[in-house]
């Protein structure tokens, strides 16, 4: 399965098109997409600045959301909407979560949504719920998504 809002993009651009037009976050996502077909994945294109994550994800019975973001060093910026979002989502039983790139090692940190004012003030040290190291163990990433305690 692949998401439809990115086989959209995927028809109005040619490839080489979309390769140029990709940022840190859009590669993440394709990442996701790639390693994760089996999860019903949904990208939200948010305009509003709402705070509502990146990427919405379900898979056997389980759904969270995600919210994108990539660092060149520790800080990592998020705006007060995600992380209002975020916690307010966690805090009334949803599952949401900050995954988190670091360029300088390729590995990919996962946060609670319910830790972003954390996350902004200390970035990747404020204490992942778990830590993924190039190559990157897809399904360890999925258990993590859907049960890790929040």
């Amino acid at each position: 399965q692949s998401c439809f809002c990115a086989d959209l993009v995927f028809r109005k651009f040619d490839v080489s098109q979309w390769e140029l037009m990709k940022g840190p976050e859009a590669k993440l996502w394709e990442k996701l997409r790639v390693k994760l077909p089996q999860v019903f994945w949904t990208r939200i294109e948010n305009t509003a600045s709402s705070g509502i994550p990146d990427v919405y994800g379900a898979h056997e019975n389980k759904s969270f959301f995600v919210e994108l973001k990539v660092t060149k060093s520790n800080k990592v910026r998020l705006s007060p909407t995600q992380i209002s979002w975020n916690y307010s989502n966690v805090y009334n039983g949803g599952r949401s979560f900050y995954l988190v790139e670091a360029l300088s090692t390729s590995s990919l940190y996962l946060f609670s949504g319910k830790k972003g004012r954390e996350l902004q003030k200390e970035g990747l040290k404020s204490g992942p719920l778990a830590t993924f190291h190039a190559p990157l163990d897809a399904n360890q990433l999925l258990h993590s998504l859907k049960t890790a305690p929040l």
